[in-house]
């Protein structure tokens, strides 16, 4: 007999870090609804507070490049289980070990719609924390790029705040030096992880050469090592820029369904 937390029944596991583990998972009742479930590792007070915490952060989003919180349930042994939308599909760095690099117009419409999606989690005063390519799902059949794990996510960084944690190849310089997460740290580390996609090196920045050139500035202006030399949302429109570069390299501003 499987697993069942909450309305769940445990189908696999799907991954597992240092503070959680996901599995799939399939509603009892609604055999063709899935479910995204993480569990905290650690049965600590640290760990719960961080899915909590994660957990109310995901709750206040809405938004069709992010998951959906559906709900956050105690088990048997004390630990907790936050449960959200099943995302279908490869994440980002899957992608990459397959094919070694994505075609420079795909990088454009992926880098979109989580612009777009960042776009919105800055509105609501929230910072991701860990933009890096496992984070980020693809679906090229709906041209649509989810940004997913939200454990080490800010709502309304202070300027006494810090990082929880981070990634250390995808962080920004300002985030390692203990200050405060801004909506540029996320601009950076999902410049780096384009670059990566586009078969670049995320540690020294470099491009290939077939990459557009307008299109290798989009990303450095991203990656700057200065925050505040960073395109910023009040500065500038990234999305309406990144079209337009699409429009001048690949003669369109969007592609299939893009």
């Amino acid at each position: 007999m499987k697993k069942v937390i909450g309305s769940y029944e445990i189908v696999r596991q799907i991954g597992e870090g240092g503070f959680g583990r996901t599995y799939e998972g399939r509603h009892i009742l609604l055999p063709d609804v899935k479910a995204c479930l993480k569990q905290n590792i650690h049965i600590n007070p640290e760990d719960t507070k961080l899915l909590q915490r994660e957990s109310g952060l995901l709750a206040k989003i809405h938004h069709h490049s992010l998951p959906t919180f559906r709900d956050i349930v105690r088990v048997e042994d004390g630990s907790y289980v936050l449960i959200m939308s099943y995302i279908e599909g490869k994440s980002l760095d899957k992608t990459i070990e397959k094919h070694k690099a994505i075609h420079p117009e795909d990088v454009s419409w992926v880098t979109q719609r989580l612009l777009n999606a960042l776009h919105y989690l800055h509105h609501m005063g929230m910072i991701h924390g860990d933009v890096k390519p496992p984070n980020i799902i693809v679906q090229p059949e709906n041209h649509n790029a989810y940004l997913v794990d939200y454990g080490l996510s800010t709502f309304q960084p202070r300027a006494e705040s810090c990082a929880d944690g981070y990634t250390p190849i995808f962080v920004p310089p300002e985030i390692k030096e203990g200050k405060p997460p801004l909506p540029v740290s996320d601009l950076y580390s999902l410049g780096l992880s384009m670059i990566y996609a586009l078969g670049g090196n995320p540690l020294t920045k470099e491009i290939p050469e077939h990459v557009p050139s307008k299109l290798q500035d989009f990303f450095r202006d991203m990656t700057q090592f200065d925050p505040l030399k960073r395109p910023s949302w009040e500065q500038d429109d990234l999305v309406k820029r990144l079209s337009n570069i699409r429009e001048e390299v690949f003669g369109r501003k969007s592609s299939y369904k893009g």
